[in-house]
């Protein structure tokens, strides 16, 4: 007996594609990184990078807590209202959440990685690191103010 040839389409859900291209186009004009955003969201950020490919649709409370997070209505999401998405300013999440650099926000989530021995050691090693680059500081203004 022969297998069957495989006869699913390979073709991508409709729905999930507008709701990735929606979803993008939310993240950019907040200037969010698809990490800071599966963060706010409460998802893993490859299962968010498969949202925006239209890879995989969202289950309607990530859904809804997307659109919360993009500041935008679940119909501008799915594509029922034309409509713009809210700016940073606009959205309630956004204005909740400090807007921090994207290096900041990559250390936050990595710092909330960590467990209580790894943290304590960070924690020495950046008071290390911050009253070195006082004294460097010092030092310096000392040295310009002998020379003027």
């Amino acid at each position: 007996m022969t297998p069957k040839p495989d006869t699913r389409s390979h073709e991508k859900d409709p729905l999930a594609v507008q709701i990735g291209s929606a979803a993008r186009k939310a993240r950019l004009l907040l200037g969010l990184t698809q990490e800071d955003l599966a963060e706010r969201v409460g998802v893993a950020t490859e299962v968010y990078g498969k949202y925006e490919r239209g890879d995989l649709r969202p289950s309607t409370p990530t859904l809804v807590k997307l659109s919360k997070v993009l500041g935008t209505s679940v119909d501008i999401l799915i594509g029922l209202a034309a409509g713009e998405v809210a700016t940073a300013s606009e959205t309630t999440e956004a204005v909740r959440v400090p807007t921090l650099s994207p290096d900041f926000r990559r250390l936050r989530r990595t710092l909330r990685t960590m467990d209580k021995l790894q943290l304590a050691t960070f924690t020495r090693m950046a008071a290390v690191l911050v009253t070195h680059k006082r004294r460097r500081q010092g030092s310096r203004r000392k040295a310009h103010a002998a020379t003027t």
